[in-house]
């Protein structure tokens, strides 16, 4: 299980770095509007064996939401073009046509008032240096499974430590419950 479970994992990085590469390569939206969907909906896929941990459903979840607003503008991202002012000035963000492709990003920048699941799309600037990232709330929703994974990984992977060293040892490593202050505290240091 161990080794389908990491083939799974490598697969994921393999999909994001396809799509990354897609994204910043792109010479025309129609590459960015088949392979930005696509391996959206096969990320899941991919980290399926690890669905067991709380951590990959949230991932989904965000995923999810990503994938609907995607779809519902064409395969491409919806942001507004406020949000690029935001992000990136005024002047950056007067290069681009509205209803258009950004070439170099997932977004389609909207016109005021179209678009469809807007609420879903780019539209949250990380400041960073004197601009921004644009992230989508699912982006957000994303980034927390990651680091609840990260924990979730991290707990099992001490628990299963301390249990082999306790195997090896024949006893645990120190004693648990036993020796009692006064007051139930534990005397342990």
């Amino acid at each position: 299980m161990e080794k389908r479970a990491a083939w799974g994992a490598a697969l994921a990085f393999l999909l994001v770095m396809l799509q990354f590469g897609c994204i910043r390569l792109a010479p025309s939206a129609a590459a960015v509007r088949i392979v930005l969907p696509a391996t959206i909906a096969l990320v899941p896929l991919a980290l399926w064996p690890y669905r067991q941990r709380a951590g990959v459903w949230m991932m989904f979840v965000g995923l999810a939401a990503n994938l609907a607003a995607i779809l519902a503008n064409g395969g491409l991202m919806p942001i507004e073009r406020a949000t690029v002012v935001s992000a990136a000035g005024e002047e950056r963000a007067a290069r681009y046509a509205t209803g258009r492709w950004i070439p170099g990003s997932k977004d389609v920048l909207l016109a005021p008032g179209g678009g469809h699941l807007v609420a879903l799309g780019d539209g949250i600037v990380l400041p960073v240096g004197d601009g921004g990232v644009v992230a989508s709330p699912g982006d957000l929703v994303v980034w927390a499974g990651l680091a609840v994974l990260a924990g979730e990984v991290s707990l099992a992977w001490q628990r299963r430590t301390r249990r082999e060293r306790e195997d090896a040892l024949g006893k645990p490593p120190y004693p648990l419950a036993s020796g009692r202050a006064k007051g139930g505290a534990s005397t342990l240091p």
